[in-house]
């Protein structure tokens, strides 16, 4: 399968993972199944998604449970992310300043 980044959505149980980003590997983000908990809490499957795809881009965790990021080994789960509003957690500005390191208004991908 062509592609840096390969996103695999799934009816299964299992919990949602990404690959570790490497010079030469792709990754592979995997998305379980939406319709039991946590990801059917309302504002859950939006984050789960997106901090997912911030490890696909090179992020790993923090142990901020206001934060995207945050995960293991933080006593932070999906669950808290459930809200009546829907809204992205934010990232730190430590994460935001190594994004725009790895990632300059100038950056092209190798392909």
């Amino acid at each position: 399968m062509p592609g840096d980044l390969i996103i695999a959505l799934s009816d299964g149980d299992f919990v949602s993972f990404s690959t570790a980003p490497g010079p030469t590997a792709r990754v592979m983000v995997g998305i379980r199944d939406s319709q039991t908990p946590p990801l059917s809490l309302p504002n859950v499957a939006r984050n789960v998604i997106a901090h997912e795809l911030g490890h696909a881009i090179g992020l790993g965790h923090n142990n901020d449970p206001t934060k995207l990021m945050c995960g293991r080994p933080a006593p932070c789960r999906p669950d808290a992310w459930q809200s009546s509003v829907e809204r992205y957690f934010p990232i730190t500005e430590v994460e935001k300043t190594f994004l725009l390191k790895l990632y300059s208004p100038t950056w092209q991908p190798s392909r």
